[in-house]
């Protein structure tokens, strides 16, 4: 990596993406695992399930987290992050990982297998890259590393053109972003189709005609991920699988699709645990205020949120992925009746994606100027921004504050450089600032292409 001026678990997570292909840097020997026995190596007619970098190792991040929760007070995740690299010479970080919690890895490896059983089922033809299944890199594009990012992007895209990759079926909605949204502006030439798991299903139960039956009635709820319902624009599938699924009592909770809630992820959990923590009990309290006895959703990092939260606050409330809840019917009892044409509205409610020139500081200066100069501090953004509201309305940690921060960044103002990330990292990039913003400003890619300013030009510290 290019720069030292992010913060200690930022580059941990950066160089372990580069080196090993995972933020936590347990390597491709233990992400692909899950997948052994299930599915055909390589692409089969141009088509590959996708793990990702987050499902495969996930629970690994949620022991990490709920660790970090007993040595607050003691030691930040800087501090800790700074003894990953030490334990990885030792050769006793992937061994400890796996020790201590490898049974919460297990669920996370189960959605995968689930998901696979599905399409399966439902006569999806698809193989798996196994080791060489390379990782979408947007833990880069999420911290700012945006020319990191784009190299590696351009490399991913060389790999799976090699392949003989046309298509592309992720579990992960942040990688199905990456390869829908991220990938066609950095990388010239990107033509790979890339499909979520809930499209791919809805669409075949629609087509097919099916009716699945549980075999047991369970009241559920479901936590719409940002990047699935708001970005890529996805909800009227998920309704539309779980109302096919005999069993089932649904319980929509106040705020869904498109006006979901945030529940603390985001990136924020890596940077900020406390505070990330705290964001997610707004939406623990309202999802289990639906009287739901379990929660479904199809994010690992907002599983992991929403599991530790629970638990937390003392809530005997099981968290797990859809594609759990569709396989266990698939199992029990399929009934067809009148195929249907499937025909799902795709939601787009973000303004367009700022794109500077290119990643010079002066393209990116020109480019964030010009937008945060449109900003007229009405203040619509802060009432929905979760960070302001978990900070009671703290303006420094709010929407509006960071787009005044970035504007003062890129005009040579007078900043605190140690405070710069700090406060940019606080976001959760769920885009409900984005979506409200009179004057349509993409609230929260500005704030990315303003964390890549802060670190290429060396007015950000290192945050302690």
């Amino acid at each position: 990596m290019s720069t030292t001026a992010v913060p200690q678990i930022v580059r941990f997570a950066a160089e372990n993406t580069r080196d090993v292909g995972d933020v936590l840097g347990i390597g491709p020997d233990q992400r692909v695992k899950w997948a052994r026995g299930l599915l055909p190596r390589g692409p089969v007619n141009g088509t590959i399930f996708y793990a990702g970098e987050m499902y495969p190792v996930m629970g690994n991040a949620e022991g990490a987290f709920r660790l970090m929760r007993r040595l607050e007070g003691f030691m930040n995740i800087n501090t800790l992050a700074k003894a990953g690299p030490i334990m990885k010479k030792l050769g006793i970080y992937t061994t400890g990982a796996k020790a201590l919690w490898g049974g919460i890895n297990e669920e996370y490896e189960r959605a995968l297998q689930d998901a696979v059983f599905v399409l399966k089922k439902l006569g999806v033809e698809m193989g798996y890259l196994f080791e060489d299944e390379p990782p979408s890199g947007v833990a880069l594009h999420t911290y700012g590393l945006l020319r990191e990012f784009k190299e590696h992007a351009k490399g991913v895209h060389e790999k799976l053109k090699e392949m003989g990759v046309r298509r592309i079926i992720a579990l992960d909605p942040i990688v199905a972003t990456a390869f829908k949204l991220y990938y066609p502006e950095f990388v010239e030439g990107w033509e790979i189709e890339s499909y979520h798991f809930v499209e791919v299903v809805a669409k075949k139960i629609a087509e097919q005609g099916l009716k699945l039956k549980l075999g047991r009635k369970v009241k559920i709820t479901y936590h719409d991920p940002c990047y699935l319902a708001r970005t890529i624009g996805v909800v009227d599938e998920i309704r539309f699988i779980i109302s096919r699924i005999e069993g089932v009592e649904y319980i929509e909770p106040p705020r869904h699709g498109v006006n979901t809630g945030c529940s603390g992820d985001g990136g924020l959990e890596l940077t900020q645990p406390p505070l990330a923590r705290k964001i997610s009990y707004e939406r623990i309290e309202e999802l289990r205020e639906t009287g739901a006895d379990l929660v479904y959703t199809s994010c690992p990092a907002c599983m992991m949120m929403l599991r530790t939260g629970f638990d937390s606050l003392n809530y005997k409330i099981g968290v797990y992925d859809l594609a759990s809840l569709i396989a266990e019917a698939m199992r029990n009892e399929i009934d067809r009746v009148d195929p249907m044409k499937p025909e799902f509205k795709r939601y787009n409610v973000l303004p367009k994606s700022p794109k500077p020139k290119s990643l010079s500081l002066e393209d990116l200066a020109e480019m964030l100027r010009r937008d945060t100069d449109k900003c007229k501090k009405c203040g619509f953004c802060n009432v929905e921004c979760p960070t302001a509201n978990a900070l009671d309305m703290l303006e420094s940690r709010s929407a509006r504050g960071r787009m005044t921060l970035i504007n003062s960044l890129v005009r040579g103002d007078p900043v605190r450089p140690k405070e710069v990330l700090d406060r940019l990292y606080s976001c959760v990039l769920c885009g409900q600032c984005s979506q409200i913003c009179p004057v349509g400003l993409h609230v929260q890619e500005l704030i990315i292409y303003g964390r890549a300013y802060a670190i290429y030009s060396g007015r950000a510290g290192v945050p302690s």
